[in-house]
């Protein structure tokens, strides 16, 4: 069972509360959108540096907010642009940039160039070291610049550079280490662009290489050359070619100039932006080449800017809508911003984190494209605290906050210097302690003796940290997050988020050591809190016992199968690519097949790969795909891995429209045959339709060519069931609900979703609150802003009876973020308040969660007031 916690309202709630909106007036900003909850997660990543993920839900539906702080103050923390160690021509992933200048957060930085050889939009200064110039000024893509003395700019710059021949004749190169340019420019080169020149690979260019200020070669249409060290390389393929190979000299001295709009000695960083998007408070530019809803990225100060904020807002996906430049304004400034650069999006849009200081970087937002584009540039934040080992303090976290008795509960016992940052506590004398008449401490973990409140304390020296948990008694009912599996042979399912509920209808997370399983039919085995399932196809069950509860998850391995393509030739076959004039091809195969008598041969080519490359096998009977029948659970297909890691996916059509892309396998790390599996989503629109398998690489290191052999798609199916006469499931049983009451002061009935109240001899207890809540498409929906403002208004309430009716199982909503923004708003409101969650289905049901109550009732609803207690039947 999800673990949800509800609000009710007895007396119909007229909405009063005020509008969650964005911090900024709508009139300024023109933003749609109404904010109507936040899911927040605030992690500390060093002494001034945190990290916030925000979910966020609004009338169009949720955002994925992700935002870092810099405290621009604390002198352990730096900030600066981030770009290839190995040439600003040469693309990576955020993630490597990153792990390669030891930054601890960063994010993705302004447009580039997507061929071969990149560039950044914008320049990337690092203190007064010039390693990419910006565009020219006609161009106007705004510079950032955060100077020496705390203060920032943001405008259009406008540098100019020449070089001089020994007689003085100056030769414009307006564009450093920009490559993708030389065919338009003259591009100078130093060692910030690459090892090598890009040489012949560009048709008709004239490279002139200088090192300490005297030309030692000139060359033309010959192959790459070294960049020579502390020198540079004037390279031009453009009309000018012929007047800078006409302009110099081998052996003459040469002299560099530049003057760019600022002096590059006072500033620490500067980047390129997008546009302006927030000048002082107020909405300044938007651009008109990215409007619409997409993933984007910015980066924003504060008014004094003694704080940087990096943000990205993910979009493009089913589960995130992207945003507007002008409600990333508006969130933005309600963030704290006062000066905001909007930088690259869509399928740029990217957040790295080093949480433990180690240089593996975790990306925390959702790239459009399903994986990290490699990119030119970003901005990171470094620490650069001292490589301090000292322990200066400690923080023991349980893993969770309630146990039942006789059970374990880990502990873990986090160590960190001054700086904030964690270290090692291998060679340190780590000592547990609890009273004995609490429980014991085995192999870091707790195991109580009785019920009560019990204390937790752990040393290292003179250092102390201790923690509280309440220990339930004996568990007497078991809920798991699925009542049944359904697994592939050999495949594993985490035994996790096990729900026990005590006679008194508290409940509490159990560990799966704490409990007893037991195997029905040999259908797989558990080990450390995993099942897996056996090599057989077959149903049984998996029944756990801890206490007196007792519960039963069915088990299905292996599914049921039907061929719907064989692949035994290509007709009804088509094969294409992106980009479109990629090569490769599909072909009939009698050499390498699984089942019967052959298969297709899938050719891909990368090599030329830009953003990405795709290589597609198209099913075009009719142009409509494969239809397939009945409500297949996934599909499965032979594959003949080559070992390339490249991306296996499938794309199937639903019945409403709506495209699925689906992964047989993230990365083909095999080679020979092997089996694959494409689960569909659970909330998939039958029936669907097969439009394609396909095999794709985003990855700029991945350019080859190769081939992979396909056999045999299968539409899986749910097995037959069978009668397993399993052990009978553990009931709760609620004192308070009865099977009926003749004495009350008042009763609240509900009835075919009509509610009325009941008082006897005109008593004055106060009438309990309800709210009528319908979750008929598996949502309460985004759009009603005033429903969800009497609920989080329920909170406000203290000592009253709140009842939630709704027309379906809470477990009805889809969405799990939805489901734990009502259930953080229920459990918020239980603190004061009784709370009953009701609905009405086939037969009765009641259970309790945190004290709040989810009663099922199969006719009647039925909420008894005395003066002392409260009472119902279902």
């Amino acid at each position: 069972m999800i673990r949800i916690k509800y609000k009710l309202i007895i007396k119909k709630i007229i909405a009063t509360a005020l509008l969650c909106t964005f911090a900024l007036s709508q009139n300024v900003f023109a933003s749609s959108l109404t904010s109507l909850y936040d899911l927040t997660e605030v992690t500390k990543l060093s002494s001034g540096v945190t990290h916030e993920s925000i979910k966020k839900l609004t009338t169009n539906g949720w955002m994925n907010i992700n935002v870092v702080r810099a405290d621009l103050t604390d002198e352990n923390t730096k900030t600066g642009p981030l770009y290839n160690t190995n040439g600003t021509s040469i693309k990576a992933p955020l993630s490597s940039i990153m792990s390669n200048l030891n930054a601890i957060a960063g994010i993705n930085g302004d447009f580039f160039i997507m061929d071969n050889i990149t560039q950044s939009y914008g320049p990337i200064i690092n203190n007064g070291e010039i390693i990419s110039s910006p565009y020219p000024s006609s161009e106007k893509y705004p510079t950032l610049s955060f100077f020496k003395d705390g203060t920032i700019d943001v405008s259009v710059w406008n540098p100019t550079v020449y070089v001089k021949n020994s007689e003085g004749k100056a030769i414009y190169t307006p564009l450093i280490n920009k490559g993708a340019s030389i065919k338009y420019n003259a591009v100078l080169l130093n060692e910030y662009y690459g090892a090598k020149t890009p040489g012949n690979t560009i048709k008709n260019i004239v490279e002139v290489v200088i090192k300490d200020n005297k030309v030692i070669d000139i060359r033309e249409n010959l192959p790459p050359t070294t960049i020579p060290k502390g020198g540079y390389v004037i390279s031009c393929a453009s009309n000018q070619k012929d007047l800078i190979k006409n302009t110099f000299k081998v052996g003459e001295q040469v002299e560099l100039t530049f003057s760019f709009d600022f002096d590059l000695n006072k500033m620490n960083w500067a980047v390129g932006g997008v546009n302006y998007l927030v000048k002082d408070g107020k909405l300044n530019d938007i651009h008109n080449g990215v409007l619409g809803s997409h993933p984007r990225t910015a980066v924003g100060f504060n008014k004094d800017n003694t704080e940087i904020m990096f943000v990205t807002i993910d979009g493009r996906n089913k589960n995130y809508i992207g945003i507007t430049q002008t409600e990333l304004a508006s969130i933005m400034v309600s963030l704290g911003a006062y000066n905001v650069i909007n930088l690259d999006g869509g399928g740029s849009t990217t957040m790295g984190i080093d949480f433990l200081k180690n240089g593996n970087i975790e990306v925390v937002n959702f790239p459009s494209d399903g994986r990290e584009r490699s990119i030119a540039s970003g901005l990171g934040i470094f620490s650069i605290a001292p490589n301090d080992n000292i322990t200066a303090s400690i923080e023991l976290v349980l893993e969770h906050d309630k146990i039942f008795n006789n059970t374990e509960v880990s502990l873990d016992l986090k160590a960190f210097n001054k700086y904030y940052s964690e270290v090692s506590l291998e060679n340190q004398k780590v000592e547990y302690s609890v009273d004995s008449s609490q429980g014991k401490i085995v192999d870091n973990k707790f195991i109580p003796s009785n019920p009560g409140v019990a204390t937790i304390t752990a040393r290292v020296g003179d250092l102390v940290s201790t923690a509280e948990i309440n220990v339930l008694d004996k568990p007497v009912t078991l809920s798991f997050e699925d009542n049944s599996i359904m697994l592939n042979s050999g495949e594993t399912y985490l035994l996790n988020n096990i729900l026990g509920v005590d006679k008194d209808g508290n409940s509490a997370y159990i560990s799966p050591n704490s409990i007893d399983f037991y195997i029905r039919n040999a259908v797989g085995k558990i080990e450390n809190g995993v099942f897996t399932a056996n090599d057989t196809t077959n149903t049984g069950a998996i029944t756990a016992i801890c206490g007196d509860a007792i519960s039963n998850i069915i088990v299905k391995v292996g599914y049921k199968a039907n061929t719907i393509f064989s692949f035994e030739n290509t007709n009804d076959l088509t094969f294409s690519t992106y980009p479109i004039k990629s090569n490769g091809g599909i072909e009939a195969s009698s050499h390498f097949y699984k089942e019967m008598y052959g298969s297709v041969k899938l050719s891909y080519d990368f090599t030329n790969m830009t953003d990405q490359s795709i290589a597609f096998v198209n099913f075009d009977n009719n142009s409509d795909g494969l239809v397939i029948k009945d409500k297949p659970l996934a599909l499965g297909m032979w594959v003949y891995g080559d070992n390339s890691k490249h991306w296996l996916r499938t794309r199937v059509q639903d019945s409403k429209g709506n495209t699925h892309k689906i992964d047989f396998a993230e990365e083909i790390d095999w080679e020979g045959w092997k089996y694959v599996t494409a689960k569909l989503p659970a909330d998939i629109s039958y029936p669907v339709t097969v439009k394609n398998v396909y095999i794709a690489e985003i990855n700029e290191t991945r350019k080859d060519c190769g081939e992979i052999y396909i056999d045999s798609l299968r539409a899986l199916y749910k097995p037959n069931d069978k009668n397993l006469k399993l052990r009978k499931e553990s009931v709760f049983t609620d004192k308070f609900n009865v099977d009926s009451m003749k004495s009350y002061e008042q009763k609240l009935t509900i009835k075919n979703g009509a509610i009325t109240l009941e008082n006897v001899d005109n008593l004055t207890i106060e009438n309990p609150i309800y709210l009528n809540v319908d979750i008929t498409n598996g949502t309460i929906g985004y759009k009603n802003v005033s429903l969800w403002d009497s609920l989080k208004s329920l909170s406000n309430y203290n000592g009253k009876n709140i009842v939630l009716s709704l027309n379906k199982n809470i477990n009805s909503i889809v969405d799990i973020r939805e489901r734990t923004a009502i259930n953080n708003i229920i459990e918020e409101t239980s603190i004061n308040n009784k709370v009953f969650i009701v609905w009405k289905d086939s037969n009765e049901h009641s259970i309790i969660n945190s004290g709040i109550r989810y009663i099922q009732y199969d006719d009647t609803f039925e909420l008894y007031l005395t003066s002392d207690e409260t009472y119902y039947k279902n």
